[in-house]
């Protein structure tokens, strides 16, 4: 005797083809700390950002020079925005490198356009002006005063600032990490406004630099605070 079908939901699940995967649960925590934004995007960029930062104190303690730490805060983001949009599809996944670039989409090539105007500007104005001054900043010639300084300098003070890179390099690599509607599901208008919002920043931050420079050049007193421009919005215009 043939045993009665079986309804669930008002289908028969006995005719129904039993499927040829079995999916599991994770809970979300595993998702976000496990596969998620940390293992894929935010641990990678500790990795690189305290890599970088061990170099800087190498060559700085070797030079006695701090500002090597400086020229880290631009060439940082540039660095990991590139590898996470190119180099990690060439190296790691073995693409060739003119294919890795044909496949980045154009909210891909506007944020690399970004980061690299930005940071290149930025290397730019911090390395030529490390090389006219000749010497350290003040600030760091007074860290330097202390005997054991160069001891405790990395973990005072280059590798917390690596800590801190990670975060702010966020909007430069999360993207990469995690394709779909992060990068193409937002309506032109607000891509559109997201580059005037940024290009209006390095215009302000261009601006800004342009008129300390014109500042220091025809003030007598170089210690006088500036409150004009720019300066009289905000004190940090960057």
């Amino acid at each position: 005797m043939a045993s009665r079908p079986t309804y669930v939901g008002g289908v028969n699940i006995d005719s129904s083809p039993l499927p040829t995967t079995v999916s599991e649960h994770y809970p979300w925590q595993k998702a976000l700390f496990d596969v998620g934004i940390f293992k894929d995007t935010i641990y990678p960029s500790l990795s690189l950002h305290c890599s970088l930062a061990v170099a800087a104190y190498g060559l700085g303690r070797v030079n006695n020079n701090v500002q090597t730490k400086d020229l880290i805060w631009p060439l940082a983001p540039i660095i990991n925005g590139w590898w996470s949009a190119v180099g990690r599809r060439v190296f790691v996944r073995g693409l060739p490198l003119s294919q890795a670039l044909g496949a980045l989409s154009r909210p891909e090539r506007l944020i690399l356009t970004g980061v690299t105007l930005w940071g290149g500007r930025l290397f730019y104005r911090l390395f030529t002006r490390a090389q006219k001054r000749g010497k350290d900043d003040d600030r760091y010639e007074e860290m330097k005063k202390d005997p054991n300084f160069w001891n405790k300098a990395l973990f005072s003070v280059f590798l917390p600032e690596a800590i801190f890179q990670t975060l702010i390099t966020l909007p430069f690599t999360a993207p990469f990490h995690h394709q779909g509607a992060v990068l193409s599901g937002y309506h032109p208008f607000l891509q559109a406004t997201a580059v005037g919002l940024f290009s209006t920043g390095f215009a302000l931050e261009v601006l800004a630099d342009s008129q300390l420079d014109a500042h220091k050049q025809t003030s007598s007193d170089q210690h006088t605070m500036y409150k004009e421009g720019v300066w009289s919005i905000v004190r940090h215009p960057k």
